[in-house]
């Protein structure tokens, strides 16, 4: 029997994986699960922490701060502010806070703000922790206001609410009674008041006193250029004016026909001005004021001519130097002219333009408030003038109609009756054509053969030509006329500025339109054979006006 020995060498030696290795298959497996849970539980940490937290901030005791307002600030439409608080509760400027903080506490959603409101005032809710802004809109005759807050919801406050604000001396603002008169100068220089009391109806109907006011005790001291005179924005129920040459009494009345004599540069004068105004059924507001002030004769008026003798047909350009307001300068002649003189200003400077419109002697005076000035003037017949004599089939166009009414009344209806101020007269004017003949002249005599047409005057110039008709000077296409079946055919009217007119008339075509910007030689149009002319030959008229009066345009040229 043959014997087998078994022992742990021999058991090694015939299967060589030991018993460890047989476990390690299970250990690696449990490792990895260990490690996958492991991840998992890591990634939930941040859903604990939050729940934690939920838990934690769920249970906690809550510390809030409560909020209430400790006082406003309120600027009004023109920039004037005003500051409110609490404090003490006697004052209107508690009564003022209060009334704010019951508009914000009662007030309702709305979708917008009605045009009534126009008051805008901004409010700063001041607080214990951060300023509110918002803005007010009131309505003199509403009780309730509307505000918008800082992100733009609108809200509208409760009936009455706003009452106690509107009647109020800190609502001025909103009553354009409330701003009291304003007293100027010729000079547009305003004057302060020595006193002043001003009263206006509040939305209750009962009168507020205004307390912001401007007042001086100082004698001031204003400038005069010889125009004495003075302007009340609101016209008061009564005024007296004293004026005084040191003890000397030079005047004791009213603000209208102020006699003086004529002053002298460097002149000091005192004045003082009361204005009362009463109150009745048809004011909403009552008042006093006394002005007590010297003006100084800084710049006295002074006048010069261009010239003093000319001929029919041409102007006379009056120039006005410290004349500050050119309302105030009056021009009169003797004999009279027959027309009225254009008054201009252009920077500082006042100018006349006054038509040498009816022949002799005239004497022409300039008064701008006690300064007056005369100038002798001459005004002659045309020592030029030409005699015109045509046979009727000669010319085409109703002639006598054209010169006896037709261009009378549309220089009438149509001519300047005061200054556009959009423009001023530059330099001299060119002709209308570089290749026309001038048939005939301002002032010339016109007479057509066996009619009742015998030596008439001329008021404008006819040229024969063809081709191009160009702007005398730069303006703007006051009117046009495309109809050839007007008296005065197809025409062109050019505003120079101050008044002055250039008409282009009898063309063929018109080349700008109503309201164009002309430069000095512009092509306006084409001559022609429409209105009044020649019958067998092109032709154009011009016509230049000043005011509602047809002058020379040989003059402009000159």
């Amino acid at each position: 029997m043959q014997r087998f020995s078994h022992s742990p060498y021999s058991e090694l030696k015939n299967n060589p994986r030991s018993p460890r290795d047989k476990k390690m298959p299970k250990q690696s497996r449990f490792l990895k699960i260990l490690a996958r849970v492991g991840l998992v539980l890591l990634l939930l940490i941040p859903t604990y922490l939050s729940v934690i937290g939920y838990f934690l901030v769920k249970n906690a005791p809550t510390n809030t701060v409560e909020t209430y307002y400790t006082g406003l600030e309120i600027t009004g439409p023109s920039g004037y502010s005003i500051s409110a608080t609490p404090e003490n509760a006697e004052s209107e400027e508690a009564a003022l806070f209060e009334c704010f903080r019951l508009m914000l506490n009662d007030a309702v959603y709305t979708p917008g703000i009605p045009d009534t409101h126009v008051g805008r005032y901004t409010v700063t809710m001041l607080t214990n922790t951060e300023p509110e802004q918002y803005t007010f809109h009131f309505a003199p005759t509403d009780g309730a206001a509307y505000y918008t807050d800082a992100v733009g919801v609108t809200r509208r406050t409760a009936d009455n609410s706003a009452e106690y604000f509107l009647n109020s001396p800190f609502s001025f603002e909103l009553y354009a009674e409330s701003t009291p008169p304003v007293l100027t100068t010729a000079a547009t220089d305003e004057i302060i008041p020595t006193e002043l009391s001003w009263s206006y109806r509040t939305e209750d109907g009962t009168f507020s006193e205004l307390t912001r006011i401007n007042t001086t005790q100082e004698i001031l001291t204003y400038p005069i250029a010889n125009d004495v005179a003075f302007y009340f924005s609101l016209e008061p129920s009564s005024c007296t004016l004293t004026i005084r040459d040191g003890n000397t009494l030079l005047h004791s009345g009213g603000l209208q026909n102020i006699s003086l004599p004529q002053l002298t540069q460097g002149k000091l004068l005192d004045f003082e001005i009361e204005a009362g105004y009463g109150q009745d059924s048809r004011n909403n507001y009552y008042g006093h004021a006394l002005y007590r002030f010297r003006m100084s004769v800084v710049e006295a008026a002074s006048f010069s001519l261009d010239m003093t003798a000319g001929a029919f047909g041409d102007y006379f350009m009056l120039t006005c130097h410290n004349v500050k307001n050119e309302d105030k300068l009056m021009l009169s002649a003797s004999p009279a002219f027959t027309s009225t003189p254009i008054i201009f200003k252009r920077g500082e400077t006042v100018y006349a333009a006054i038509p040498a419109d009816t022949v002799g002697p005239r004497r022409l005076t300039a008064t701008y408030g006690t300064v007056s000035q005369s100038f002798e003037l001459t005004i002659s017949n045309r020592t030029d003038a030409a005699h015109h004599s045509f046979a009727a089939e000669a010319l085409r166009g109703d002639w006598k109609t054209v010169l006896d009414s037709a261009l009378t009344g549309r220089i009438e209806a149509m001519g300047a009756a005061n200054d556009n101020g959009l423009f001023t007269p530059q330099g001299a004017f060119a002709m209308p054509s570089a290749s026309a003949t001038r048939m005939m002249r301002f002032g010339d005599k016109m007479t057509i053969e066996n009619t009742e047409l015998t030596d008439s005057s001329l008021p404008f110039e006819f040229y024969k030509a063809s081709g191009a008709v160009i702007a005398m000077s730069g303006g703007k296409v006051l009117a046009t006329c495309t109809d050839g079946n007007d008296p005065l055919g197809k025409y062109v009217i050019i505003d120079h500025g101050a008044g002055l007119y250039t008409w282009y008339c009898g063309l063929s075509d018109v080349k700008v339109e109503q309201g164009d910007y002309i430069r000095i030689e512009q092509t306006v149009g084409t001559a022609g054979k429409t209105g009044i002319g020649l019958s067998q030959a092109d032709g154009f008229m011009i016509l230049a006006t000043w005011g509602k009066t047809a002058i020379d345009p040989q003059a402009l040229r000159k």
